[in-house]
């Protein structure tokens, strides 16, 4: 008589994060009431983790963290609700890292390194490219998407707004441009050189992607809606950025 194998099934779970049960009784100061972080982070979080596990049931994606099952979806558009779902998943774990409040005893200050390659970048100091950062938001993500300061292989600083749920890793699927609604001349144009860049990579040549993001911002509505309201989508940019866990984002750069 042969014993039964019962086969062990892989569950996406939402990461643990430290004093979880302090920031859900009174959320992030500054940023979240505690309503508004549970919204963001407990119930959506939980939600992006069972569809997840729901869409790579039965595969070899389900063993995979969030972060590998978009980069081994993010070429094949067959994959497309996958991909999304990890992607989201991923993005909203980077953004709620980089505003965890910090501890009474540590200091919070972006680094010397980080804010000579913002000056380096932008030709601007932080004070002023926060106030950029919350103009361009509004201008450039008109529905749902995210906000990534990144550093490149060149140790170069820049901005990503991506629509959707738009990777800050891999360039084809940054999802730059909201596909619904004309582009300009300048976005046919780079979208013409991304699709230059594929070819070239199809061909054996290097392509050079590695994007670390360094500040992530969760610009759908969910993120904002339960605190701030219609219409207050800056002011609730503008509380994350001057509310940063400097000490997350400083980890981040390229050392």
């Amino acid at each position: 008589m042969f014993g039964r194998v019962i086969g062990r099934r892989s569950i996406h779970t939402v990461p643990k994060l430290a004093s979880i049960k302090e920031l859900g009784a009174g959320g992030i100061p500054k940023i979240y009431s505690s309503n508004g972080f549970n919204t963001v982070w407990t119930d959506y979080q939980q939600y992006l983790c069972d569809k997840l596990t729901l869409a790579t049931a039965g595969s070899s994606l389900e063993s995979y963290y969030p972060f590998h099952v978009m980069l081994n979806t993010a070429k094949k558009p067959f994959q497309s609700n996958i991909f999304n779902l990890a992607s989201a998943a991923h993005n909203n774990h980077l953004f709620i890292e980089n505003i965890l409040p910090v501890k009474e005893n540590e200091t919070n200050q972006p680094s010397k390194l980080l804010l000579s390659r913002i000056r380096e970048s932008f030709d601007m100091e932080w004070e002023e490219l926060k106030e950029d950062i919350v103009k361009l938001t509004e201008k450039k993500v008109l529905g749902q998407g995210w906000f990534f300061l990144i550093e490149n292989a060149n140790k170069e600083i820049h901005y990503l707004f991506l629509q959707n749920n738009g990777t800050p890793y891999y360039f084809p699927r940054n999802q730059l441009f909201d596909l619904n609604v004309p582009i300009s001349e300048n976005e046919f144009s780079h979208m013409e050189k991304v699709r230059a860049l594929l070819s070239s990579a199809t061909k054996g040549q290097q392509v050079r992607d590695w994007s670390m993001p360094l500040i992530a911002i969760n610009l759908w509505d969910q993120a904002y809606l339960n605190d701030y309201g219609v219409g207050k989508r800056q002011e609730y940019v503008r509380n994350v950025l001057d509310n940063l866990n400097w000490n997350v984002v400083n980890s981040r750069l390229y050392k």
